[in-house]
This record gives structure tokens, sequence and C-alpha cells, in this order.
């Protein structure tokens, strides 16, 4: 069986390339449809607002992106529909910001916003428990190099097969060998 990288999840300025298409198509249609057509919606406004949740509270971007490329794209502002959607500490300066001392590095910028953002989902709490945990998770979950994917996804495969052909000492050696020496991302 071959094992081949999957491309994705999609890098932030595919997301918002494709934002921007599907924003530019919708408006093209509305502006030169007929009469009767011209409120056909392509993306609704809950949509797009769970499109800005998620980039802003899973992506980590905190530079809210989604507003900037609407308005630019539609003309109008963007009116998010969620209570308190508004209500950010870190925006589109601090981002630029990051991007400098980043050095325009994709992994190190993601890595560093995912950290960024962590500690300030923990610092209104009372009681910050788990929040090493959270931060040992961004190093966990960061991008890895395209051969770092490769060996993971060929070292699952194989301890499946062995698991499933019941090849218990296959399992625990491979198994050990992941423990002892763990694919390191790059």
């Amino acid at each position: 069986i071959s094992v081949e990288p999957i491309p994705g999840p999609y890098t932030k300025e595919a997301r918002e390339y494709w934002l921007r298409r599907l924003l530019t198509v919708e408006t093209d249609v509305r502006q030169n449809c007929p009469e009767n057509m011209r409120d056909i919606t392509l993306i609704s406004q809950e949509e797009l607002s769970e499109i800005r949740r998620i980039w802003l509270e899973e992506k980590h971007e905190f530079d809210d992106s989604l507003p900037r490329i609407y308005e630019k794209v539609t003309g109008e502002p963007f009116k998010d529909i969620r209570p308190g959607a508004e209500n950010r500490l870190l925006g589109g300066d601090e981002w630029q910001v990051l991007e400098e001392i980043c050095d325009n590095d994709a992994m190190h910028l993601e890595l560093m916003a995912k950290l960024l953002d962590t500690e300030r989902q923990y610092v209104t709490r009372s009681r910050r428990i788990g929040i090493y945990e959270a931060l040992e998770r961004c190093f966990d979950t960061s991008s890895r190099s395209k051969e770092d994917a490769i060996a993971n996804a060929h070292l699952k495969r194989d301890l499946k097969t062995a698991a499933d052909e019941g090849d218990v000492d296959t399992v625990k050696q491979l198994a050990w060998a992941n423990l002892k020496f763990p694919v390191q991302n790059s």
C-alpha cells in the first residue's frame, strides 16, 4: 500500500483566496443576473460568521482577515451575527509584528500564533488549569515537513497492518521504536 501525502489543511493564504473567489462570484452574479435573481446567496452570513470563528478560535489567526476581505470584495462592511464577536485582544497590527518577527516563515508564524492565542484564552481565567497541556498541544499539532508526515503515515499504516494481522511482536516493536525514537518535526 502506497502512502502519499494528501494536501491539507489548506493554508491561510489558500483559504483567503477561496473566500475572495467565492465572494467575487457572488457579487458578479448579483450584478449581472436577471432582476429576479439579484438576491442569490452562495454563502450565508451564518456560514461566514462560522468561518470567521474557526479562523479566529481554531486556526488562531487573530489578524481577523474575513471582515477585511468581505468589505474589499463586496464593498459592504461585514456584520458578524455572533454576540461578542468583535471583542478581541489581538488584531491585525499584532499579526503584522508577528509576521516580521517570524521572518515570513509560515510554520513558525503558525506556531507562534497558536501559542499567543492559547495564552489569550487562559488569561481571563481565575484558575489556569490545563494551560501547560494546551501549550504542549500547540507544539504537537504544528505543521511538520512533508518527509515527517510521510514517515508518520508509514508508521501508522505499519502499526495498523500488524494489529489487523495479530502480529503482537511487530506492534510492540513499532510502538517501542516510536516511543524511543519519535519522528521529529523539522
